[in-house]
């Protein structure tokens, strides 16, 4: 769900007809001045939880805030901009927050305490991109994670459906 700004702005005798994208990540509850895509012209919105509240207002000689993410115009055969050309879209930097940066964890058992087959290292045995579609020997492929289980077992760790 984004809301969009559909420039109807005439330019050399010609109207505009760009759509631009306002992501709601960035214009969930915000207020400010946008421009458009194709012709510049500058627009002022005010959004309150994702809803248009004021705008868009044309607002001629004034200086945008931010860009729209993306624009294309769809009555001119779908020419586009995609996010990050300069002077008309805002880059789309897709950073994590730095709560989520660091390492990924390895996970070797389920929720139930079930060994799963997505964990890494697989033995050389698994074949190629570590598939054992049909025969799957935990015990010889991987001895360390054998006994594991069977200490999850024994503790009553592992659970049935």
């Amino acid at each position: 769900m984004c809301d969009i700004i559909w420039c109807k702005k005439e330019v050399d005798g010609k109207v505009c007809n760009t759509v631009n994208y306002l992501d709601p990540y960035c214009f969930w509850n915000w207020e400010g001045k946008v421009n458009c895509a194709e012709c510049g012209a500058v627009y002022y919105i005010h959004m309150i939880q994702g809803h248009m509240y004021k705008g868009p207002e044309e607002r001629p000689g004034e200086k945008p805030d931010t860009s729209p993410l993306y624009a294309d115009k769809p009555l001119d055969g779908y020419t586009n901009y995609s996010p990050g050309v300069e002077g008309r879209t805002r880059p789309f930097q897709c950073l994590p927050r730095d709560i989520y940066l660091g390492v990924p964890d390895m996970v070797k058992f389920s929720v139930r305490g079930r060994p799963v087959r997505g964990w890494r290292p697989q033995p050389p045995s698994a074949g190629i991109a570590g598939s054992m579609p049909y025969s799957w020997d935990l015990k010889n492929g991987s001895p360390e994670v054998w006994e594991e289980y069977q200490k999850r077992l024994n503790s009553g760790e592992v659970k049935d459906w």
